[in-house]
Protein backbone atom coordinates (compact mmCIF):
# COMPACT_ATOMS: atom_id res chain seq x y z
CA UNK A 1 0.00 0.00 0.00
CA UNK A 2 1.43 3.36 -1.05
CA UNK A 3 0.76 6.84 0.33
CA UNK A 4 -0.06 7.99 -3.20
CA UNK A 5 -2.84 5.38 -3.43
CA UNK A 6 -4.38 6.74 -0.22
CA UNK A 7 -4.24 10.26 -1.66
CA UNK A 8 -6.05 9.02 -4.77
CA UNK A 9 -8.84 7.48 -2.65
CA UNK A 10 -9.25 10.73 -0.69
CA UNK A 11 -9.39 12.85 -3.83
CA UNK A 12 -11.93 10.54 -5.53
CA UNK A 13 -14.17 10.56 -2.45
CA UNK A 14 -13.98 14.35 -2.18
CA UNK A 15 -14.47 15.05 -5.89
CA UNK A 16 -17.00 12.26 -6.55
CA UNK A 17 -15.24 10.99 -9.65
CA UNK A 18 -11.90 9.82 -10.99
CA UNK A 19 -12.01 12.64 -13.53
CA UNK A 20 -12.35 15.22 -10.74
CA UNK A 21 -9.58 13.58 -8.73
CA UNK A 22 -7.27 13.60 -11.75
CA UNK A 23 -7.81 17.33 -12.26
CA UNK A 24 -7.29 18.08 -8.55
CA UNK A 25 -4.07 16.07 -8.34
CA UNK A 26 -2.78 16.98 -11.82
CA UNK A 27 -2.59 13.27 -12.70
CA UNK A 28 -3.63 11.26 -15.75
CA UNK A 29 -7.04 9.64 -15.27
CA UNK A 30 -5.88 6.12 -16.34
CA UNK A 31 -3.09 6.18 -13.75
CA UNK A 32 -5.58 6.82 -10.94
CA UNK A 33 -7.96 4.12 -12.23
CA UNK A 34 -5.17 1.53 -12.36
CA UNK A 35 -3.85 2.50 -8.91
CA UNK A 36 -7.36 2.23 -7.40
CA UNK A 37 -7.89 -1.27 -8.87
CA UNK A 38 -4.52 -2.43 -7.59
CA UNK A 39 -5.33 -1.12 -4.13
CA UNK A 40 -8.77 -2.76 -3.99
CA UNK A 41 -7.27 -6.08 -5.12
CA UNK A 42 -4.52 -5.86 -2.52
CA UNK A 43 -6.73 -5.09 0.49
CA UNK A 44 -9.61 -7.30 -0.65
CA UNK A 45 -12.48 -4.79 -0.44
CA UNK A 46 -14.41 -2.63 -2.86
CA UNK A 47 -13.84 0.98 -1.87
CA UNK A 48 -16.22 2.65 -4.34
CA UNK A 49 -19.45 1.84 -6.10
CA UNK A 50 -19.29 2.99 -9.72
CA UNK A 51 -22.63 4.67 -10.51
CA UNK A 52 -23.99 6.84 -13.30
CA UNK A 53 -23.81 9.82 -10.96
CA UNK A 54 -20.21 9.21 -9.89
CA UNK A 55 -18.07 7.30 -7.43
CA UNK A 56 -19.73 6.55 -4.07
CA UNK A 57 -17.99 5.06 -1.04
CA UNK A 58 -19.14 1.61 0.04
CA UNK A 59 -19.60 1.06 3.82
CA UNK A 60 -16.18 -0.60 3.95
CA UNK A 61 -14.84 2.14 1.72
CA UNK A 62 -16.13 4.83 4.11
CA UNK A 63 -14.16 3.30 6.98
CA UNK A 64 -11.08 3.00 4.79
CA UNK A 65 -11.46 6.61 3.63
CA UNK A 66 -11.63 7.97 7.20
CA UNK A 67 -8.55 6.04 8.25
CA UNK A 68 -6.70 7.03 5.08
CA UNK A 69 -7.41 10.73 5.77
CA UNK A 70 -5.85 10.48 9.22
CA UNK A 71 -2.76 8.73 7.88
CA UNK A 72 -2.21 11.18 5.02
CA UNK A 73 -2.79 14.21 7.26
CA UNK A 74 -0.30 12.94 9.83
CA UNK A 75 2.27 12.13 7.16
CA UNK A 76 2.03 15.65 5.76
CA UNK A 77 2.42 17.11 9.25
CA UNK A 78 5.41 14.90 9.91
CA UNK A 79 7.02 15.93 6.65
CA UNK A 80 6.34 19.63 7.31
CA UNK A 81 7.74 19.48 10.85
CA UNK A 82 10.98 17.83 9.89
CA UNK A 83 11.53 19.55 6.57
CA UNK A 84 11.26 22.89 8.40
CA UNK A 85 14.03 21.78 10.75
CA UNK A 86 16.33 20.94 7.87
CA UNK A 87 15.63 24.38 6.45
CA UNK A 88 16.78 26.00 9.73
CA UNK A 89 13.36 27.29 10.63
CA UNK A 90 13.38 29.48 13.75
CA UNK A 91 10.55 29.30 16.26
CA UNK A 92 10.41 31.75 19.17
CA UNK A 93 7.74 32.98 21.59
CA UNK A 94 7.67 36.21 23.60
CA UNK A 95 5.19 37.14 26.35
CA UNK A 96 5.31 40.84 27.20
CA UNK A 97 3.44 43.54 29.04
CA UNK A 98 1.65 45.98 26.73
CA UNK A 99 4.00 48.75 25.69
CA UNK A 100 4.58 50.57 22.43
CA UNK A 101 8.35 50.57 22.72
CA UNK A 102 8.47 46.86 23.62
CA UNK A 103 6.47 46.09 20.47
CA UNK A 104 8.90 48.21 18.46
CA UNK A 105 11.88 46.51 20.12
CA UNK A 106 10.56 43.08 19.14
CA UNK A 107 10.04 44.35 15.59
CA UNK A 108 13.64 45.60 15.60
CA UNK A 109 14.84 42.08 16.49
CA UNK A 110 12.58 40.45 13.88
CA UNK A 111 14.20 42.66 11.24
CA UNK A 112 17.54 41.16 12.25
CA UNK A 113 16.09 37.66 12.00
CA UNK A 114 14.85 38.47 8.53
CA UNK A 115 18.36 39.42 7.46
CA UNK A 116 19.58 35.88 8.22
CA UNK A 117 17.39 34.52 5.37
CA UNK A 118 16.17 31.73 7.67
CA UNK A 119 12.51 30.87 7.96
CA UNK A 120 11.07 32.02 11.27
CA UNK A 121 7.91 31.78 13.29
CA UNK A 122 7.73 34.40 16.05
CA UNK A 123 4.75 34.51 18.37
CA UNK A 124 4.39 37.82 20.25
CA UNK A 125 1.84 37.63 23.05
CA UNK A 126 0.83 40.92 24.70
CA UNK A 127 -0.41 40.32 28.22
CA UNK A 128 0.08 41.49 31.82
CA UNK A 129 3.07 41.00 34.11
CA UNK A 130 1.65 38.06 36.07
CA UNK A 131 0.70 36.15 32.90
CA UNK A 132 4.10 36.85 31.31
CA UNK A 133 5.77 35.29 34.35
CA UNK A 134 3.44 32.29 34.20
CA UNK A 135 3.96 31.78 30.45
CA UNK A 136 7.76 31.96 30.74
CA UNK A 137 7.84 29.77 33.83
CA UNK A 138 5.98 26.89 32.18
CA UNK A 139 7.80 27.23 28.86
CA UNK A 140 4.92 28.68 26.86
CA UNK A 141 7.23 31.63 26.11
CA UNK A 142 10.99 31.58 25.51
CA UNK A 143 11.35 34.97 27.17
CA UNK A 144 9.03 37.34 28.99
CA UNK A 145 9.11 41.09 29.50
CA UNK A 146 7.53 42.37 32.71
CA UNK A 147 6.96 45.80 34.24
CA UNK A 148 7.83 46.09 37.93
CA UNK A 149 7.54 49.15 40.22
CA UNK A 150 10.55 49.62 42.51
CA UNK A 151 8.42 49.18 45.63
CA UNK A 152 7.53 45.62 44.55
CA UNK A 153 10.85 44.49 43.08
CA UNK A 154 11.61 42.20 46.02
CA UNK A 155 8.23 40.50 45.77
CA UNK A 156 8.67 39.84 42.06
CA UNK A 157 12.27 38.68 42.51
CA UNK A 158 11.07 36.03 44.96
CA UNK A 159 8.34 34.92 42.54
CA UNK A 160 10.84 34.62 39.70
CA UNK A 161 13.20 32.53 41.83
CA UNK A 162 10.38 30.17 42.76
CA UNK A 163 9.68 29.62 39.06
CA UNK A 164 13.37 29.06 38.23
CA UNK A 165 13.53 32.28 36.22
CA UNK A 166 16.40 34.74 35.83
CA UNK A 167 16.05 38.44 35.06
CA UNK A 168 17.85 41.26 33.31
CA UNK A 169 16.81 44.91 33.44
CA UNK A 170 15.80 46.36 30.08
CA UNK A 171 14.97 49.96 31.06
CA UNK A 172 14.34 52.04 34.20
CA UNK A 173 12.03 55.04 34.05
CA UNK A 174 9.31 57.12 35.70
CA UNK A 175 5.98 57.54 33.96
CA UNK A 176 5.61 60.66 31.82
CA UNK A 177 2.74 62.35 30.01
CA UNK A 178 2.02 62.26 26.30
CA UNK A 179 -0.10 65.03 24.75
CA UNK A 180 -0.39 67.14 21.65
CA UNK A 181 1.92 70.13 21.35
CA UNK A 182 -1.18 72.32 21.21
CA UNK A 183 -2.33 71.14 24.66
CA UNK A 184 -2.61 74.05 27.17
CA UNK A 185 -0.25 72.23 29.56
CA UNK A 186 2.43 71.61 26.92
CA UNK A 187 3.92 75.00 27.83
CA UNK A 188 5.24 73.52 31.10
CA UNK A 189 8.57 71.74 31.35
CA UNK A 190 7.25 70.05 34.48
CA UNK A 191 3.46 69.80 34.42
CA UNK A 192 1.70 70.67 37.70
CA UNK A 193 -0.23 67.59 38.76
CA UNK A 194 -3.23 69.56 40.03
CA UNK A 195 -3.77 70.97 36.54
CA UNK A 196 -4.27 67.54 34.96
CA UNK A 197 -7.74 66.98 36.45
CA UNK A 198 -9.12 69.66 34.16
CA UNK A 199 -8.46 67.57 31.05
CA UNK A 200 -9.54 64.16 29.65
CA UNK A 201 -7.26 61.24 30.55
CA UNK A 202 -6.93 58.16 28.32
CA UNK A 203 -6.18 54.85 30.03
CA UNK A 204 -6.10 51.21 28.99
CA UNK A 205 -9.52 49.68 29.53
CA UNK A 206 -8.53 46.66 31.61
CA UNK A 207 -6.40 48.62 34.06
CA UNK A 208 -7.72 49.11 37.59
CA UNK A 209 -7.38 52.89 37.70
CA UNK A 210 -6.50 53.25 41.38
CA UNK A 211 -4.06 50.33 41.36
CA UNK A 212 -2.37 51.66 38.23
CA UNK A 213 -1.98 55.15 39.70
CA UNK A 214 -0.74 54.05 43.12
CA UNK A 215 1.58 51.40 41.66
CA UNK A 216 3.17 53.28 38.77
CA UNK A 217 2.67 57.01 39.39
CA UNK A 218 2.50 57.99 43.07
CA UNK A 219 1.77 55.80 46.12
CA UNK A 220 -0.26 58.66 47.63
CA UNK A 221 -2.34 59.25 44.51
CA UNK A 222 -5.76 60.61 45.48
CA UNK A 223 -8.61 60.42 42.98
CA UNK A 224 -10.99 63.35 42.59
CA UNK A 225 -14.65 63.31 41.64
CA UNK A 226 -14.34 65.70 38.74
CA UNK A 227 -12.17 63.48 36.56
CA UNK A 228 -12.65 63.04 32.82
CA UNK A 229 -11.75 59.46 31.86
CA UNK A 230 -11.61 57.63 28.52
CA UNK A 231 -11.08 53.85 28.77
CA UNK A 232 -9.66 52.17 25.65
CA UNK A 233 -8.72 48.51 25.10
CA UNK A 234 -6.81 48.83 21.83
CA UNK A 235 -3.41 50.49 22.09
CA UNK A 236 -3.61 51.87 18.57
CA UNK A 237 -6.96 53.46 19.38
CA UNK A 238 -5.41 55.18 22.40
CA UNK A 239 -3.06 57.09 20.12
CA UNK A 240 -5.87 57.80 17.67
CA UNK A 241 -8.07 59.25 20.40
CA UNK A 242 -5.18 61.21 21.86
CA UNK A 243 -4.73 62.84 18.48
CA UNK A 244 -8.48 63.52 18.13
CA UNK A 245 -9.93 64.33 21.57
CA UNK A 246 -9.33 67.95 22.41
CA UNK A 247 -6.73 68.46 25.17
CA UNK A 248 -6.53 64.76 26.08
CA UNK A 249 -3.44 63.21 27.66
CA UNK A 250 -2.17 59.85 28.91
CA UNK A 251 0.52 58.50 31.19
CA UNK A 252 3.16 56.55 29.29
CA UNK A 253 6.33 54.54 29.62
CA UNK A 254 9.12 55.35 27.11
CA UNK A 255 7.80 55.71 23.55
CA UNK A 256 9.93 55.79 20.38
CA UNK A 257 9.52 59.14 18.67
CA UNK A 258 8.68 57.47 15.36
CA UNK A 259 5.62 55.93 17.05
CA UNK A 260 4.02 59.29 17.80
CA UNK A 261 0.75 59.87 15.98
CA UNK A 262 0.31 63.48 14.92
CA UNK A 263 2.06 66.39 16.60
CA UNK A 264 2.82 64.85 20.02
CA UNK A 265 5.17 65.74 22.86
CA UNK A 266 6.30 63.91 26.01
CA UNK A 267 6.28 65.98 29.20
CA UNK A 268 7.59 65.41 32.70
CA UNK A 269 5.32 65.51 35.74
CA UNK A 270 7.29 65.31 38.99
CA UNK A 271 4.25 63.92 40.77
CA UNK A 272 5.12 60.63 39.05
CA UNK A 273 7.78 59.59 41.54
CA UNK A 274 7.80 55.77 41.36
CA UNK A 275 10.85 54.27 39.63
CA UNK A 276 9.70 51.48 37.34
CA UNK A 277 11.67 48.78 35.55
CA UNK A 278 10.95 46.75 32.46
CA UNK A 279 12.69 43.42 32.92
CA UNK A 280 13.48 40.53 30.56
CA UNK A 281 12.87 37.16 32.21
CA UNK A 282 13.96 33.72 31.04
CA UNK A 283 14.56 30.19 32.29
CA UNK A 284 17.81 29.89 34.25
CA UNK A 285 20.55 28.71 31.93
CA UNK A 286 18.69 29.60 28.74
CA UNK A 287 20.64 32.86 28.41
CA UNK A 288 23.33 30.70 26.82
CA UNK A 289 20.96 29.62 24.05
CA UNK A 290 21.72 31.52 20.85
CA UNK A 291 18.19 32.79 20.13
CA UNK A 292 17.47 33.86 23.70
CA UNK A 293 20.77 35.72 23.95
CA UNK A 294 20.34 37.31 20.54
CA UNK A 295 16.81 38.49 21.36
CA UNK A 296 17.82 39.93 24.74
CA UNK A 297 20.86 41.71 23.32
CA UNK A 298 18.71 43.21 20.57
CA UNK A 299 16.05 44.39 23.02
CA UNK A 300 18.65 46.06 25.23
CA UNK A 301 20.33 47.68 22.22
CA UNK A 302 17.00 49.08 21.01
CA UNK A 303 16.08 50.37 24.47
CA UNK A 304 19.42 52.11 24.94
CA UNK A 305 19.12 53.81 21.55
CA UNK A 306 15.56 54.89 22.31
CA UNK A 307 16.42 56.39 25.69
CA UNK A 308 19.47 58.16 24.23
CA UNK A 309 17.36 59.72 21.46
CA UNK A 310 14.59 60.72 23.88
CA UNK A 311 17.11 62.66 25.99
CA UNK A 312 18.36 64.73 23.04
Amino acid sequence: MKLQQLEYVIAIAQEGSITGAAKKLYQAQPNISIALKELENKIGIQIFWRTSSGMILTPEGEEFFQRAKKIVTEMHRLEADYSSKTEKSISFKVAATRSTYITSAIGYWINKLNETKNNFNVRFMETNTHQAIEDTGIGRADIGIIRVPASQSGLYAKQLTQKNLSQKTLTEFKMKILMKKSHPLAQYEDIPFEELKKYPEIIHGDEDLNIFRKTYINPDFVSTKNEKMIYVYDRGSKFGLLNTVENAYMWISPVPKDQFVGDMVVKTCSYACIPTSDIVIYKKGSENEALVKDCMDSLIEFSEKMLTNSNK
